[in-house]
């Protein structure tokens, strides 16, 4: 057995806020990616009580990247070009899911509140050109994180989507039939299938059950998928959250600074 130790950061939102939990402050991020960028040390020689991503295996951000109020254009965008160097530089300890908010960047017909039209080419050129960087959903044995959550009902849909035998991806689709959720997940948003995209009408929609990148939570906590406990951001919370089968982790924009969500996980 090993422990797993992880941080979850919610919601960004064009906020610098997650290099406090990562690197100790903006100004220690700067030195970092200073000297990481003309080939210093990535991870040695810094003070772990300084820097925060020496103590954990993994980083997971959940999603939403842009889209502010109050955050200025281009400090929106040098934050998420931030964060994509983080992910290049620690591409092992590093995840980045993918939200609402930055997924109405890459897929066209998918807009929502917030959208910055004027910033729509350097936003879908960033998110486009790293694409590989980012994910839809991450698992650590029965620990699920998505942007806002997976629930039975939507599940069984997007499964029958998925693996429907006249499907336009069913040749590749099939071989995943024995594959862990995560990855089914990931396969449906490099597919775009359309059950990705469902909105139900508590958040504007018209479909029946929410997808993982629109569900709330009081959806969420009475039909979340069974045998998984899930780490979610997307509706603001004032802390963190925590339920049987949920953490709600969205509290960076709305809560207190100093709400991330660690937590150390057992595998084989």
């Amino acid at each position: 057995m090993k422990t797993i130790k992880t941080m979850s950061i919610g919601d960004i939102h064009g906020r610098n806020d997650w290099m406090y939990f990562t690197h100790g402050s903006p100004e220690e991020f700067e030195t970092w990616k200073g000297v990481v960028a003309n080939g210093g040390p990535v991870e040695d020689s810094w003070n772990p009580e300084i820097y925060g991503f020496k103590n954990v295996d993994k980083i997971i951000f959940v999603g939403d990247y842009v889209d502010s109020f109050s955050i200025k254009n281009i400090d929106m965008k040098k934050n998420l070009e931030d964060i994509i160097f983080f992910k290049t530089v620690l591409p092992d300890k590093v995840v980045l899911l993918l939200g609402n908010h930055d997924v109405h960047y890459i897929v066209s017909d998918q807009q929502c509140s917030g959208y910055r039209a004027e910033m729509k080419h350097d936003f879908y050129e960033l998110y486009v050109k790293n694409n590989n960087l980012f994910q839809l959903a991450y698992r650590i044995e029965n620990y699920l994180w998505t942007h806002a959550g997976v629930t039975t009902e939507w599940y069984k849909e997007f499964e029958t989507e998925l693996f429907k035998a006249d499907g336009r991806f069913f040749d590749v689709a099939q071989h995943y039939k024995e594959a862990t959720i995560d990855e089914k997940l990931n396969l449906g948003w490099e597919m775009k299938l359309s059950s990705i995209y469902n909105v139900d009408r508590i958040s504007g929609g018209w479909q029946r059950w929410a997808g993982p990148l629109w569900v709330r939570p009081h959806i969420l906590n009475n039909h979340a998928i069974d045998g998984y406990f899930q780490i979610v951001g997307h509706t603001p919370q004032s802390t963190i959250w925590e339920t049987e089968k949920v953490a709600y982790i969205d509290c960076l924009e709305y809560g207190d600074l100093g709400d991330v969500y660690n937590v150390d996980i057992e595998v084989n």
